[in-house]
């Protein structure tokens, strides 16, 4: 059993296990994808990765091999082939999306040119198994490494034990090779070589798999199991891919891998808020990777805005809070103030929020700045105008202070602003 990991860096953003669930999403750049949603124009799949971003995903998924059941009768797709597919869409993503993106390929060729292309973590649906390059590849690039389990043949006797026992290989190939453990994230492979009944099953007994102590992913979008459950085309599997997303989120999964972000996005939310209320209800003596239930701390937000509807931004802000993780308690009242630093811009409006969260500061501040990404905000000059503002000033009584993160706020002292606004919500 591995230690129990706290959080990865993957490309420029930290994920701490346990403070929320975070979303994948998939791109496919492949003609005959399983689920209907394959790309072949580079325009559009770049726009469908710029799309995930807005609509909450927090990391990219780009692959080129499709993974249906008879892609594994033949020798696959050729190296050369996926490079062809993948290559250019993942370099224009990089240069397009800030959210980090791994490649879906179990072949060491593509993986080393996609991580020199920018891809920041390796998806390999073989665990490490099928090449035996890709360990060593993985290693020298330092990235981590999704480890998938697949077994075509099927014919499980104990599916859990099984499942677990055929990733802790993956995950000792991993070490041998030298890849760190906390470079290390498992999947159980909802979809491959299982029935509809032991997909069912790994959903329902997903927490038994937090014993092998790494964060857990899961992809159940769109998958056969739910199409053969409903009776149902792939295109129309969202509510049953929703109910699996929801389940797997109460069974303990770190990341969830899905076609439809935004509304995925949504149901993890409330999933989290729902496991976030109550004690864990994982396996007893599971290893967690992070503390699933923290204390609610109490938090104070500014808001701010100066371009388009300010106060359509300020109240999308306010009603987006509560989706991710953070209840609204109090509001100070909207003030309009001159902006700080380049005068020669519009107004602000200006509010002040009193919060309560069990996100640390960290996955906090990585939170307010997807929800600004969300409703819009694009990357200006510092101290320029922007639709949407949102700073932590204060974080119960904790100082902080490190890189992009400073508690209390380094400018709270010096714009009399906010602390009116501060005192104005004490008066409610």
């Amino acid at each position: 059993m591995a230690a129990t990991m706290r959080s990865l860096r993957i490309g420029g953003r930290e994920f701490h296990w346990g403070t929320r669930t975070y979303l994948m999403g998939i791109v496919n750049v492949t003609p005959d994808s399983f689920s209907g949603d394959g790309v072949t124009d580079l325009k559009k799949a770049v726009g469908q990765a710029r799309q995930m971003e807005q609509d909450g995903a927090d990391l990219i998924d780009i692959g080129g091999e499709s993974t249906r059941p008879e892609t594994w009768v033949g020798p696959g797709l050729s190296s050369d082939e996926e490079l062809a597919r993948v290559i250019p869409v993942l370099e224009q993503a990089v240069a397009t999306v800030t959210v980090p993106i791994s490649i879906d390929t179990y072949k060491a060729a593509v993986a080393e040119r996609a991580i020199a292309a920018g891809a920041a973590m390796v998806n390999d649906v073989w665990g490490l198994r099928r090449d035996p390059r890709m360990a060593a590849t993985v290693a020298g690039a330092g990235v981590p490494v999704v480890l998938m389990h697949n077994n075509p043949g099927g014919g499980y006797r104990d599916l859990i034990g099984e499942i677990a026992a055929s990733l802790s290989g993956s995950v000792e190939l991993a070490r041998s090779a030298g890849i760190a453990e906390d470079r290390i994230i498992v999947d159980p492979g909802i979809g491959f070589g299982k029935t509809r009944e032991e997909n069912l099953e790994i959903i329902r007994r997903l927490s038994e798999l937090r014993r092998l102590g790494f964060p857990l992913l899961i992809g159940p979008s769109r998958k056969s199991f739910i199409g053969k459950t409903l009776d149902l085309p792939a295109g129309e599997r969202l509510e049953g891919t929703a109910a699996a997303v929801a389940l797997s989120i109460a069974g303990g999964a770190d990341i969830v891998r899905v076609h439809d972000v935004k509304a995925m996005v949504r149901v993890a939310r409330m999933a989290d808020a729902i496991r976030q209320s109550g004690p864990p209800a994982h396996a007893s003596g599971a290893s967690v990777p992070g503390e699933r239930l923290r204390r609610s701390s109490t938090v104070w937000l500014a808001l701010g805005s100066n371009l388009g509807d300010r106060a359509g931004y300020l109240r999308a802000a306010r009603k987006a809070l509560p989706e991710a993780g953070v209840t609204v308690v109090r509001a100070s009242r909207v003030a309009e103030t001159e902006p700080v630093g380049i005068r020669d811009q519009p107004h602000f409006l200006n509010q002040v929020l009193e919060v309560e969260t069990s996100l640390e500061p960290r996955p906090l501040l990585d939170t307010l700045k997807q929800i600004e990404r969300q409703l819009g905000r694009t990357a200006r000059q510092r101290w320029g105008p922007r639709e949407i503002d949102i700073d932590i000033l204060r974080y119960d009584g904790r100082t902080v202070d490190e890189p992009g993160l400073h508690i209390p706020h380094a400018q709270l002292q010096s714009r009399p602003f906010l602390l009116d606004l501060l005192e104005d919500i004490d008066s409610r």
